[in-house]
Order: C-alpha cells, then sequence, then structure tokens
C-alpha cells in the first residue's frame, strides 16, 4: 500500500502571486488569501508534504505510476529535485527550519525504509537496528524531524506490532518510545514531533485500531493518556493526535467509525491544551482521516498525509469531505473560527501542512483537468 494513495496524471504549471513570507496567525482566516500554485517539470503529479518557516517546500512528484521522486521548492520558486539511490519511490514527510529533510524510500516496492537528507545535500540512510522476525526485512517510515535533527517514526520487525522511534542527530536510537504502551501484541504509533523531543501518537488497546488511545510522551519519559471525553460506542472508540506544537498544544482526530478492526473515517477533530482541555470540531464535512500504510509482514499504521496539521499560533489546517465527496482545506484559527477554501477553479484539495507564518501547502485538481495532482501554497492576507 502506498503512503498516499492519491491517483495523478499530467499537467502545466499555471499561476504565479505575489508572496508574503511573514504573517500573523490571525491572517491565516478572515481576510481572503491568494494563491501559488506549481508543478514539477516533466512530473505527472506534484505533492507538497511539509514546509518550513523559510517558506521552502519538500514532498514528491511522480514520474510513473510505480515510481517518485523527492523535491525541494525554495522561496524564490526554484526546485531542486533527488532521489535516493537505486530507489523506486522516494517520498519526504518533513522538513526542519535548517533545511533537514526525512522521509522513506523503497528499492523494493513495498518496503519502505528511512532517509534523512540533510540541508548541504548529504543523505544518510538508515533503520532502527531491531530484530527481525519471519525473514521480514526491517522497515520504518519517518513522520517528523525538528530543529534539533531529532527525528521521530514508526517501523516494524519487532515480532510483534509496529512500534515507534526517535533518532538524534548524531544517529542513536530509542526504539522503545511508545512500544509497551498496551501489551506487545498491540501496535502503536508516532505522528508528531516538537522541538523539545515530545511526541505523540497512538496506541491500540485490543485489535488493531478499535479503541485506540491517544499518547503523549514527554522527552524524560513521563507518558499522558490523549482520550477526547466524548461518548460514543465503547468498542468502536478511537483518539489519534497527529501533531504538537512547542507549547505542548496537541491536534488530532477521534473516531466512532470504526469496523472490522480499523477507523477509516473521523468523527471530528480536537484540540487538546496544555493544561489538558479539550475542544472538538467539526468543519463542514468530515474530516479525511489518513491513509493505513502497510508494512512487509502485514502489519499496518496510520501515515501522512495527516488529516491536521498545526503551527506555533495554535493555527490548524486540515481536509474534509463534503456531501457529495469532494475534498476541501479548512484552516481553524485558535478562537475556533473554520474557513473553508479551494484554490482558484480547484477541486478536490488536500492541506497537508502549515507553518508558523500560517501559509499551507498542499494539493488539488483543476476543474478542468482531473488527472493530475497540482501543487499549492495558500498565503493569507496581511
Amino acid at each position: 500500500m502506498r503512503v498516499l494513495e492519491l491517483s495523478m496524471r499530467p499537467i502545466q504549471i499555471l499561476c504565479l502571486l505575489v508572496l508574503f513570507p511573514f504573517v500573523t496567525p490571525e491572517a491565516a482566516v478572515g481576510a481572503e488569501a491568494s494563491y501559488l500554485t506549481f508543478l514539477v517539470p516533466g512530473s505527472l503529479g506534484t505533492f507538497p508534504m511539509s514546509m518550513n518557516s523559510s517558506m521552502t517546500v519538500t514532498g514528491y512528484y511522480t514520474t510513473s505510476p510505480s515510481t517518485a521522486s523527492a523535491f525541494i521548492r525554495d522561496a524564490t520558486g526554484t526546485i531542486t529535485t533527488f532521489s535516493i539511490r537505486g530507489g523506486l519511490w522516494t517520498e519526504p514527510e518533513s522538513i526542519n527550519d535548517s533545511g533537514d529533510i526525512t522521509g522513506f524510500y523503497e528499492v523494493v516496492a513495498g518496503v519502505q525504509e528511512s532517509f534523512v537528507r540533510y540541508a548541504n545535500g548529504r543523505i544518510v540512510t538508515f533503520n532502527p537496528s531491531v530484530k527481525s522476525c519471519f525473514d521480514y526485512p526491517p522497515e520504518s517510515l519517518p513522520v517528523a524531524i525538528n530543529n534539533f535533527g531529532e527525528i521521530a517514526g514508526n517501523y516494524s520487525g519487532f515480532c510483534v506490532a509496529s512500534t515507534g522511534f526517535t533518532r538524534s542527530r548524531a544517529g542513536g536510537f530509542d526504539n522503545n518510545v511508545i512500544k509497551n504502551y498496551a501489551g506487545s501484541n498491540y501496535p502503536v504509533g508516532i505522528l508528531g514531533l516538537n522541538t523539545n523531543g515530545a511526541v505523540v501518537g497512538y496506541g491500540a488497546n485490543g485489535s488493531v485500531y478499535i479503541d485506540a488511545g491517544g499518547l503523549l510522551v514527554h522527552p524524560d519519559g513521563y507518558v499522558v493518556g490523549i482520550e477526547v471525553p466524548v461518548s460514543g460506542p465503547i468498542s468502536d472508540e478511537a483518539t489519534i493526535p497527529e501533531a504538537i506544537n512547542d507549547d505542548g498544544v496537541v491536534a488530532g482526530w477521534y473516531s466512532y467509525d470504526c469496523h472490522n478492526s480499523t477507523c477509516t473515517a473521523a468523527t471530528g477533530g480536537f484540540v487538546r491544551s496544555p493544561q489538558g482541555d479539550y475542544t472538538v470540531f467539526n468543519p463542514r464535512g468530515k474530516l479525511v482521516a489518513p491513509v493505513l500504510a502497510t508494512f512487509f509482514d502485514g502489519k499496518t499504521l496510520y501515515s501522512a498525509p495527516k488529516s491536521l496539521s498545526l503551527n506555533a499560533s495554535g493555527v490548524i489546517a486540515g481536509t474534509y469531505t463534503d456531501a457529495t465527496g469532494t475534498r476541501h482545506g479548512f484552516v481553524r484559527n485558535p478562537y475556533g473560527t473554520i474557513t473553508p477554501f479551494d484554490p482558484p477553479r480547484g477541486m478536490q484539495t488536500t492541506a497537508t501542512c502549515i507553518n508558523d507564518s500560517g501559509v499551507i501547502a498542499g494539493t488539488f485538481y483543476y476543474d478542468w483537468n482531473t488527472q493530475t495532482s497540482i501543487g499549492f501554497l495558500r498565503i493569507p492576507a496581511q
């Protein structure tokens, strides 16, 4: 299973608008935004995945239905591409303010391994050193890199279930970040990391994702359970934190729509304050739950693109589907105001990330071409 299951085909670069690199969080909603759209030259589809405070965007682009390479687009519009040597698929997941990037690559289709590309262009590939079972190859999926170069992600091959890891800039691993939350046979996953080294993710209390509980793990190992305090069918509950900022604000989604051991849709989004207070919200439709990535040994976990992203000011960006099944982006300010959006003449919008200036990146299709995914930046008005 691909980490991002969107089907794309070719088109051309379109608009170029004025870029405002610094905007206030409040400007991210309310006033009308401008849009910049782009396509990696020669690609069949362009997929921004992460953006830093300098407006540098990273992601991947497809060159065939089964191959992809990575791109870096700086604030001037200059695009640099790269691939892991021998890789069929190279997909960045996160970029920090120094320009360091982490993500995964596949040399064998369906077998994910990790990489970090430093701002100077040096690439290091890695997997956590764990015991592999049944002769399965080691696999890992990074999800975030912070400004200290620490990486968080997930891996398989531990003989029992998927679990989380962190990697220091020097290359040291902690393979037991949230592994033992609910018992060794139940899966866990990390989805977010902040500059302080705190991670958020989930641990299943039962079969796969049914009754999955959220987790906040502090750098000292102290674990806080995260569970949206709303009533629903006990056997069908899940709380999935996806992002944490440096103030300790956590955002994610919860679901009562879990069937056949998998939560495939989100009931709503939530924000948890550093003091433990919860606020739930919904845009004008249903939040889009992240896809499930599958490891070689059949273990699955939620992966990119996430449903929600969060910046330093508490502004949230995400994606929802309306009653017709059409995707739209939305932005929610810290006061609870939600603004839906699509690029001009755009449809099937997916918002994948927001930076600390409130600029949102993602993908969409033009209404006159539903075959090619175009990258966009949504720039809030000053």
